[in-house]
């Protein structure tokens, strides 16, 4: 028998079954949103076998990226523009994980957003929402900052909804060769337009390009290394040194890409990977969780159990 994923919802009594439930509840309440549960006890499945069903027929096109909304037939899904084009198109970690992707770039490449805006764009449940957003965190496709609620003399008093950035999940490369050898005086470069950076010793400048030495050669751009120390102009440091080691401690040894970065680009940076299946290395320039095949893993008998892994459902 074929694999599902190659056969046609036409010739699947159970995509079927979805789909006619979805119609019918189209129809009668179009307004309030079914939950995987409710459509399973409709159809007779349950509820890992509907998200199966519901994403093979969103796969060929059946039903919308909600998962939900019947389409026309020859109507196809229809195109999402910008972020959400290229998050429709990415290998998240699980069929949740990509709603949230989905739903969080209808604000953009980045915006600002609280749990319970994404649940309800999502379409799913607040505790969902709370669970997958750590799977997308650990695959380096969203970054969230907390924006913290302050007073004049610095008492925190709350929060506001947390600020994220889509992420490619695709590591710079570390530099070689001239860049490498160029790193330095890029370094100095970096470290005179901190406009905080004064009346620092000539050794405290020399350890401070060191210190972004060391992040440009780990692959971090000079722009994004200037943002991060300097993104005050209001800043200011009794002793600089120390408050710039401290910046630069916070940030990720590795520089992970911007989605708007790469999607911007006709060809993506190529970067090492591991199988998500067999744990093969091999070089790719997807994003996101990637097979050693492509769209599959070449060696599924020499599958690798790691810890807290997600759970990769291949369609």
């Amino acid at each position: 028998m074929a694999p599902h994923r190659d056969i046609s919802p036409d010739h699947c009594e159970n995509c079927r079954r979805v789909f006619a439930a979805l119609e019918d509840h189209q129809l009668a309440d179009p307004e309030t949103w079914l939950t995987t549960t409710e459509i399973g006890k409709v159809v007779g499945l349950k509820k890992r076998a509907t998200q199966d069903h519901l994403a093979h027929l969103f796969a060929k096109g059946r039903i919308d990226v909600d998962r939900r909304t019947p389409l026309r037939r020859g109507v196809g899904q229809p195109p999402l523009p910008g972020a959400q084009e290229w998050a429709a198109a990415i290998l998240a970690p699980d069929p949740t994980c990509a709603k949230c992707l989905i739903a969080l770039a209808g604000w953009g490449w980045q915006g600002q957003v609280s749990e319970d805006e994404l649940a309800r764009a999502a379409g799913i449940s607040l505790r969902s929402v709370q669970r997958h957003r750590a799977h997308l965190i650990r695959a380096d496709l969203v970054v969230f900052r907390p924006v913290v609620l302050q007073t004049d003399d610095g008492r925190n008093i709350g929060r506001r909804p947390d600020r994220f950035t889509l992420m490619s999940g695709i590591t710079a490369p570390r530099l070689d060769g001239a860049a490498w050898d160029e790193a330095p005086a890029v370094a100095a470069r970096v470290i005179d337009r901190v406009r905080w950076f004064v009346g620092a010793t000539d050794e405290t400048r020399m350890n401070a390009i060191k210190s972004v030495t060391w992040c440009l050669r780990n692959g971090w751009p000079e722009g994004a290394l200037l943002q991060a120390l300097d993104a005050t102009e209001n800043r200011t440091a009794y002793n600089p040194g120390g408050y710039l080691s401290r910046l630069l401690s916070k940030l990720p040894t590795e520089y992970v890409v911007p989605a708007r970065d790469v999607a911007h680009r006709e060809v993506a940076p190529e970067r090492m990977a591991d199988c998500a299946i067999c744990d093969t290395p091999f070089k790719t320039r997807t994003p996101g969780i990637v097979f050693c095949g492509g769209t599959r893993c070449l060696n599924p008998d020499e599958a690798v159990m790691r810890p807290n892994a997600p759970v990769v459902k291949i369609a």
